[in-house]
């Protein structure tokens, strides 16, 4: 008997596991610009980028995000330019309804290129995060792969 009451609990524990990011906060990155110019001092870097933030519809309720830092880093991780002075279209703390999507627009004016780090000819990364109040915690955010418009020599 035991057997079949285990049986009939089963499709309702399969139905009851969902996608994670149905509970929780998402964040992904869309339309990278990196722009880089030689400067007397080395490269600059500039550019834009959005995050797109989506918060599950079965999550315990609604958020409050908090920017973290962002940076430009080489494909190896290696920092190139830190922290990224972002400027954002919509001002944080932003708050974000369980179930809702919100795009974030965000632009970086010229930012120095650490010294002996190089930009071009990329691969690059825009790396940073967000501090999540519903999760406690931080999410981070990491773009694709970025090839930057550089100067031509």
């Amino acid at each position: 008997m035991r057997f079949w009451s285990t049986l009939s609990v089963l499709p309702a524990l399969l139905v009851a596991c969902g996608d994670a990011s149905d509970l929780s906060l998402t964040a992904a990155t869309q339309a990278e610009s990196i722009v880089v110019q030689n400067g007397a001092f080395g490269e600059t870097v500039s550019g834009q980028f959005s995050v797109r933030f989506e918060l599950g519809s079965e999550a315990a309720g609604g958020s409050r995000l908090t920017l973290g830092n962002f940076s430009l880093q080489s494909e190896s991780g290696a920092s190139l330019a830190a922290p990224l002075d972002v400027l954002a279209d919509q001002d944080f703390p932003l708050q974000i309804a369980k179930g809702q999507s919100i795009t974030v627009h965000f632009t970086f004016p010229a930012a120095s290129v650490e010294q002996g780090m190089a930009a071009c000819p990329g691969p690059v990364l825009i790396v940073g995060s967000v501090n999540d109040q519903l999760k406690g915690g931080t999410l981070p955010i990491h773009s694709g792969k970025i090839t930057p418009e550089c100067p031509s020599n």
